[in-house]
């Protein structure tokens, strides 16, 4: 796997997902703490993968 690649299809689900959420969630506020949490789990999942990325070409 290139890590090209991998950084591509990464940007194009996170713009996916928050694309998802913005059509699924009809409150303005609601919005705003649903994109918040899904950020903040799309940043661990980006830490989390890059650690498995440095440790295997370690």
């Amino acid at each position: 796997m290139k890590l090209g690649s991998f950084t591509w299809g990464l940007g194009v689900g996170m713009l996916a997902g928050v694309v998802v959420d913005m059509v699924a969630s009809p409150w303005p506020r609601t919005r705003k703490t649903t994109v918040g949490k899904a950020m903040q789990r799309m940043g661990n999942a980006v830490d989390s993968a890059v650690d498995g990325v440095n440790n295997m070409m370690k």
